[in-house]
């Protein structure tokens, strides 16, 4: 039995079979584990994905500024700042060190909706060796039959590993109540672009079949002559017929063709130049778009909406990059500073991500310019401390 020590509640996938057989959790809307490489599938193959993915990625790619804190002393300080900038190098060398980490963060956070890493400790203990991407697709997690806390697990070749929850980060985006997965964005668009690219097929095939002059060639076989059996008749008429064919398939764009006047040659004009194909691959694309949660200009298309409502649509996906930069800041803090666990002296890291401009950056200044001057204010009249100021300032 569970106990119930720590919670009344009781989480989606517990029930008694699950809870016997210690199973894995199931992914959310019992989503096939499957789809994980369905979606890096869709991620590399459907055009309109794979940008998707990319523009998030550049999007929420800002960089960010590490400060040392509660510093024991000057030398405390600068030791510090040495090793989280060797970690920075060291971590994940062979993929372009920290930033190349991030990189593969974010792939993988907009791919799969969760992405993995393990810390690597050196052989003596004493700082992080290494940090290493771990595979999404073979993530699982069991609960604690006690607890009911999500533990994690590798599965590979039909093999469990348990992880250490202290060298194992794992971040979820968009989780579903109690369960412990990410839900990809992606998982709302495979049957839109199975439409697409189907729409895309069929689109090719009608472009190639229409719409283009052609010549219309025709053989009139004329009459028998005297005393020609029917069968050398027909014989005669298909022979010239494929003589003709053979002629007309061969021939080249300088060429002219003569005959006698049983061939008659005529133009068939295409009208069907105006397609409706793009009004229907143009409300594809913008169910694809949706699904990603991007802007179509962001996307490379531009269907002429207004100033007003692109910066509104911009400024909502800044939000949503804040969002998920404030996980990366959570990460790299928990990583640096567990790097300064093994430090002699005390110091703390403090990340500050970096923030895109927004569309107007005159308007943004004088903001800032008037947050700064209310700030001080307020600390002058004595309403907040100084390092209320601070915090209200983000500084």
């Amino acid at each position: 039995m569970r106990s119930r020590g720590l919670s009344l509640t009781i989480p989606e996938d517990w029930d008694s079979l699950s809870g016997a057989l210690e199973s894995f959790i199931g992914l959310p809307n019992s989503t096939p584990f499957f789809m994980l490489k369905v979606y890096r599938f869709l991620r590399d193959a459907i055009p309109d994905v794979s940008d998707g993915v990319w523009t998030w990625k550049r999007l929420c790619q800002t960089g960010f500024d590490v400060e040392i804190l509660d510093e024991s002393s000057k030398f405390a300080r600068r030791r510090a700042q040495d090793r989280i900038d060797s970690l920075n190098r060291r971590a994940f060398a062979d993929g372009g060190g920290m930033d190349g980490l991030l990189d593969v963060f974010y792939t993988s956070l907009f791919t799969y909706g969760a992405a993995a890493f393990e810390l690597v400790l050196s052989r003596d203990r004493l700082s992080i060796h290494d940090i290493v991407p771990v595979d999404i697709w073979t993530i699982r997690f069991k609960r604690n039959q006690k607890t009911g806390k999500p533990l994690p697990y590798q599965v590979q070749s039909m093999k469990e590993v348990a992880l250490n929850p202290d060298l194992f980060v794992y971040f979820a985006m968009d989780r579903d109540g109690t369960n412990p997965y990410g839900r990809s964005m992606l998982r709302a668009i495979p049957f839109v672009v199975k439409i697409q690219h189907r729409m895309m097929e069929d689109m090719a095939k009608a472009t190639h079949a229409s719409g283009w002059s052609r010549l219309h060639v025709k053989y009139h076989a004329g009459d028998r002559f005297r005393g020609e059996s029917i069968e050398d008749y027909e014989k005669r008429v298909m022979s010239n017929y494929d003589k003709l064919k053979e002629t007309v398939t061969n021939m080249q764009p300088d060429q002219n063709l003569v005959t006698y006047d049983n061939v008659s040659i005529e133009i068939l004009s295409g009208n069907q130049r105006n397609q409706v194909f793009y009004q229907n691959q143009k409300a594809i694309e913008e169910q694809v778009i949706t699904g990603m949660h991007l802007m179509p200009i962001l996307m490379g298309r531009n269907y002429g909406s207004t100033e007003t409502y692109g910066t509104a649509q911009y400024e909502i996906i800044n939000r949503n990059v804040t969002a998920v930069n404030r996980c990366v800041k959570r990460f790299l803090e928990r990583i640096y500073n567990f790097e300064l666990r093994f430090l002699w002296g005390t110091a703390r890291a403090k990340v500050r991500m970096r923030n895109n401009r927004t569309v107007d950056f005159m308007k943004e200044v004088q903001s800032r310019g008037h947050e700064i001057t209310n700030a001080v204010r307020l600390r002058d009249e004595g309403f907040v401390t100084h390092v209320e100021a601070k915090e209200m300032l983000g500084v």
